[in-house]
Order: structure tokens, then sequence, then C-alpha cells
């Protein structure tokens, strides 16, 4: 009897800690990992500030070159290489821009909003031009919701001309129906 008092106690000693631990688990971004995920530091200014920039500005970047070479293969109608395409984008916004994406603060930056509220609409853009509907209109509501009262804000969009947030997503609502599908 005298022996399982301090088994216990071993055992509660080593069991709590473990407790507290899942309890409380750190934020994670699979990108930058649990001890630099960007939901807990938003850098106001400085360095951090404009890294942040440089990346949505290359990502930014990507997209749009992403976007006229789906254009090209689908006027070519180069159905292997927009297969191949397709998937390699498809990884690109799955490994690259939705850990970007998933960071709530640069759209409520007031130097970051325009930035995030454009990649969010490329990529609700790259969505229709590789026939994922479904995936477009999520993108699309996300932006209704999340610059809900901002839609005076100037994207690039359509690529190659600036309009505000509220425009870029009544032509992506319509554009939405309109892109017939690759026959691959």
């Amino acid at each position: 009897m005298t022996l399982r008092i301090p088994r216990l106690a071993l055992l509660a000693l080593l069991v709590a800690p473990l407790a507290l631990a899942c309890a409380n688990p750190p934020a994670y971004d699979p990108l930058l990992g649990p001890r630099l995920s960007a939901s807990e530091n938003v850098p106001m200014g400085g360095q951090a500030l404009a890294e942040r920039r440089n990346e949505m500005q290359s990502a930014s970047r990507d997209l749009q070159q992403f976007h006229t070479t789906l254009i090209g293969l689908r006027q070519r109608k180069d159905t292997k290489g927009y297969r191949v395409f397709k998937r390699f984008v498809g990884a690109y916004l799955a490994d690259h821009l939705d850990p970007i994406l998933s960071r709530a603060w640069p759209s409520e930056h007031p130097e970051l909003a325009g930035l995030d509220a454009n990649l969010r609409v490329m990529k609700a853009e790259l969505l229709i031009q590789m026939g994922r509907r479904a995936a477009a209109q999520k993108v699309i509501d996300d932006l209704d919701r999340r610059f809900e009262g901002r839609d005076r804000i100037l994207v690039d969009y359509p690529v190659g001309a600036q309009t505000t947030l509220k425009t870029a997503i009544q032509i992506l609502r319509e554009r939405k129906w309109r892109i017939g599908r690759l026959k691959v």
C-alpha cells in the first residue's frame, strides 16, 4: 500500500505537464513551424513587415505568371501540358500561398491589405482557370467576409488592369461559370 502512493504521485507529476501542453497547443504554421507562427507575431513595421511585403509581392508575381501560362496552354489546347501545369499550380497554392493567406493580420494591416486582397483575387482566378469552381467560390466568399466594408481597395484584376475589390468580386462571380473546362 505504501508503494502505491509514491507511484501514483510520480505518475501524476509526469502526466500533469503533458495534460497542460495538450490543453494549449502552440499555434502551428505549416510553412514556418510552431515556433514562428504568424498568428502570434504581428509585425507593425520595420524589417519584419518589409519581409512579409516582399513575400506577398513575390507570390503575386508568381500567380500572375501562372495565370498567363494557364491561359496560353488553354489557347493552344495543350491538354497534357495543361494537366501537368495545373497539378503544379495546385501544389504551389497548397504549399506556398495558403500558408501566407492563413495569416489573418495582413488583411487588417493598412500597408498589406491591398496585397492580401490581390493574392486572394488571383487565387480565385487561378482556381476558375483550373476548373475548380467550388474552391473558387470559397475564396470569393472569404473575400466578401474578410474585406466587408473595405470593398474600395484597388486590386490588379483583371490581370493588367486595376479595379476595386467590389468590381473584381463581381467579375469573378460572373467568370466562374463562363470558363469552360479543358477536356483532359
